[in-house]
């Protein structure tokens, strides 16, 4: 059995992959661990999804949490999804949970993660960068471009975060080459987050995300997807 840690595991997109990965045998089957930062959500959900789930305690915007966890589970992980995120927020909260939650989480886990782990990273057609501002777009084409450099970036909005995550998971994609790295746009879904309105079912948008979880190893690395579709950025 292998191990997958799903941040913001506790509704939404996040809650649906993990309940499919935790009903998964084939190529093998999966010990889910529920990531949330509500411990009595993250226990219900967890619950429902069976026995191979597991709530974990895991809140992305704190550096304290983050620690916390990483020095907490002993078991490797084979299995990365950053499925956190927020969109309606002020930008400091935005920038926390989504661009510097991810880098983080994923640096802090480097001794857990197996040698031939896959990271997913979660993003949104709304992180294109053709449609980040100008001054954004030039630093992020930057070929000296380093993680750190992401930190260390202002925090923004929605997209320009999702372009930052697309930034990270190329340039993870180049530090760590014997690990698969993929970006996923779920599409506009129809979640808490996503609104009634959004043209895409929950399960849509999981299965986007379930197509970079089954990628075989070997493959390409760096790339962002949707639908397994590499739409390039």
């Amino acid at each position: 059995m292998k191990t997958v840690l799903i941040t913001g595991a506790a509704r939404g997109l996040g809650r649906e992959v993990a309940r499919l990965l935790a009903r998964e045998d084939r190529p093998h089957p999966w010990q889910v661990l529920v990531g949330a930062r509500d411990a009595e959500r993250g226990r219900a959900a967890a619950t429902a999804m069976g026995e191979r789930a597991r709530a974990v305690l895991l809140d992305v915007a704190s550096e304290e949490s983050i620690a916390a966890f990483a020095t907490s589970e002993a078991a490797p992980i084979d299995l990365l999804v950053n499925n956190a995120a927020v969109y309606q927020a002020p930008a400091a909260q935005v920038w926390a949970v989504n661009v510097r939650g991810p880098i983080l989480l994923t640096r802090a886990l480097e001794p857990r993660l197996a040698a031939d782990a896959t990271i997913v990273n979660v993003t949104s057609g709304l992180g294109a960068l053709s449609s980040q501002p100008a001054a954004l777009r030039r630093r992020l084409a930057d070929p000296d471009l380093t993680i750190d450099d992401l930190l260390a970036l202002p925090p923004a909005g929605y997209g320009q975060s999702k372009a930052v995550l697309n930034a990270f998971t190329r340039l993870l994609a180049r530090e760590w080459p014997g690990r698969a790295v993929h970006g996923v746009s779920p599409g506009w879904v129809r979640t808490d987050m996503g609104g009634r309105g959004a043209p895409r079912t929950i399960e849509q948008g999981a299965a986007s995300i379930l197509h970079a979880v089954h990628l075989r190893p070997g493959g390409p690395t760096g790339r962002v997807h949707e639908d397994g579709i590499d739409i390039g950025f």
